[in-house]
């Protein structure tokens, strides 16, 4: 029992740390005009937000799972997220680090204070209106107020595109963000019910709160017409097929057993747009055919 218990705090950890970004504190930004912007970003989602904020080359260091972010340099110092070498973190002599509410215990920062480094905290949002907080607040940090609300207003104008008139019957959807044996997903309060409702569909969860550990008797009950995975491991969607008493689920017998992007589906970024689309589409298709 313990051993699951601790899977599950871990899941929750690298599942949150990657797609909980919202409104946060420490908005006074700090920044001169004569001295150069120097960012270390400890969360992939912060990482995201600040490459659209054309703020990518002020980004001096960056958190392991921010590896490969398009508009990051290659030859960037990486850090273990939350538990940086604060020294390290010194020697590169930033003005801002940028943090993940989840993940961060302030007290480890300290140093980096005393030291006049601005360390913004970003708590964890529910929503995609706590995306757009997000965004707004590390608009505010760094004096892109104008490209924030732009940014922001492209969203919710790419959200109408995506989504355009969704009248059809709300299609049922399982969601899965860790495999079995330890099965983990969420209900309502998180974006990605959001996301779901949004998209045509109706999460089988979505009358429980937050992140769940459901029970494979639950999910072949509920018996969702699609299912979802982010879980990027080979072989993941035949597991899924192949489980015991599975095959009675109409998702299972119909085919219908979809992956979704892990990093546009765990991150609390603009790039979310992209779980949407593929989502909506998977609903719409289900819809043309049934």
């Amino acid at each position: 029992m313990r051993l699951v218990k601790n899977f599950l705090a871990f899941v929750i950890f690298i599942f949150s740390f990657s797609i909980f970004v919202s409104c946060g504190r420490n908005i006074d930004t700090g920044i001169s005009e004569n001295k150069e912007i120097r960012i270390v970003s400890l969360a992939p989602s912060n990482t995201e937000i600040l490459v659209g904020l054309d703020l990518g080359n002020n980004i001096i260091g960056i958190d392991q799972y921010s590896e490969g972010i398009k508009g990051v340099s290659e030859n960037i110092q990486v850090f273990e997220i939350g538990v940086p070498n604060i020294e390290a973190v010194l020697k590169l002599n930033p003005t801002h680090l940028l943090l993940s509410g989840y993940t961060s215990d302030l007290s480890k920062y300290v140093e980096l204070e005393n030291s006049g480094v601005k360390v913004i905290n970003i708590d964890t949002p529910t929503s995609i209106q706590g995306i757009y907080d997000s965004i707004e607040l590390i608009g505010k940090s760094f004096n892109s107020v104008s490209k924030s609300k732009e940014m922001i207003e492209s969203i919710k104008s790419s959200i109408e595109d995506i989504i355009g008139n969704n009248n059809s019957e709300k299609v049922s959807v399982y969601f899965e963000i860790s495999q079995a044996p330890y099965l983990y997903s969420f209900g309502r309060s998180t974006y990605l019910n959001e996301i779901i409702e949004l998209s045509g569909g109706e999460n089988i969860f979505g009358n429980l709160e937050g992140w769940i550990s459901p029970s494979e008797e639950s999910i072949i009950k509920a018996n969702p017409q699609i299912i979802f995975t982010n879980v990027n491991v080979e072989g993941n969607i035949d597991e899924i097929k192949n489980r015991h008493g599975w095959e009675n689920i109409d998702a299972v017998k119909n085919n219908r057993i979809y992956y979704i992007d892990k990093d546009m589906s765990s991150r609390a970024s603009q790039f979310f747009l992209g779980a949407l689309k593929d989502i909506t589409r998977y609903i719409r298709e289900y819809n043309d055919e049934v």
